[in-house]
């Protein structure tokens, strides 16, 4: 599978060998990311995983236990630790998830997205972010109201990167892939309106704590949602 289709990956469920060999069914929430086992090719350090438990059984390490865990907690336990990801090694076909797409794929984001490819240099550490400066208007009064519009959007951060806008998304807790989608798709359209083109800015799911970390140290919050619309709870976790 080649780096194209890295965000299929998002979606999957994966299996991961841990440091155990207990052969019992192992809780995945208890298991701290240290207890991951690490793997070793030319490249040097990485964690497993696996896309099936065939494909582990088959190719993961002999008798090691597993935990299953969303592809997406994976990859952000990577990028807390630095390590790379190998998914389904010694296997026909092994992927290998560079350190520099991590943040991006713990995101959601597809890491070959437009947007993701402005941010990468060259591998997935973002430009230098800046703060906003003086906010263009109306863009930035439209920008606010499309936030506001949006119960599933907490907080936002406007920052400059790489002499384009760049808005990073705090989401409600219970929000999902979709309505990232949903957000990221209504300021491109502020964007397209009030720039003159989508790729005037980048929108960001904070979701991975080191992206969330590196635009709250640059900058306050742009938008903050104060009072919850009337049935953003229900909405958002299906009552």
């Amino acid at each position: 599978m080649s780096e194209t289709r890295l965000s299929d990956l998002v979606s999957r469920r994966l299996f991961v060998p841990i440091r155990t060999s207990s052969g019992e069914s192992i809780d995945a929430d208890r298991v701290p990311t240290s207890a991951l086992r690490h793997g070793n090719d030319d490249k040097g350090s990485f964690l497993a995983a696996y896309t099936s438990p065939e494909l582990f059984a088959e190719f993961g390490p002999p008798g090691s236990d597993h935990i299953e865990l969303a592809a997406r907690e994976l990859f952000a336990r990577a990028h807390d630790l630095g390590e790379r990801v190998v998914i389904n090694p010694g296997g026909p076909a092994p992927i290998n998830v560079a350190t520099g797409v991590l943040p991006f794929l713990a995101a959601g984001i597809d890491p070959n997205s437009p947007e993701a490819l402005r941010a990468r240099q060259p591998l997935g550490d973002l430009p230098p972010l800046e703060p906003p400066g003086d906010i263009p208007e109306p863009f930035g009064a439209q920008l606010r109201l499309a936030l506001a519009e949006l119960p599933q959007v907490q907080r936002a951060w406007l920052l400059r990167a790489a002499g384009s806008w760049t808005v990073g998304i705090h989401l409600h807790p219970a929000a999902e892939l979709g309505d990232f989608d949903e957000v990221r798709n209504r300021l491109h359209a502020v964007a397209s309106e009030q720039l003159g083109s989508r790729r005037e800015l980048a929108v960001t799911d904070l979701r991975a704590p080191s992206l969330h970390d590196a635009y709250n140290q640059v900058a306050a919050p742009f938008y903050v949602k104060h009072d919850a619309p009337p049935g953003i709870l229900s909405r958002l976790f299906g009552g």
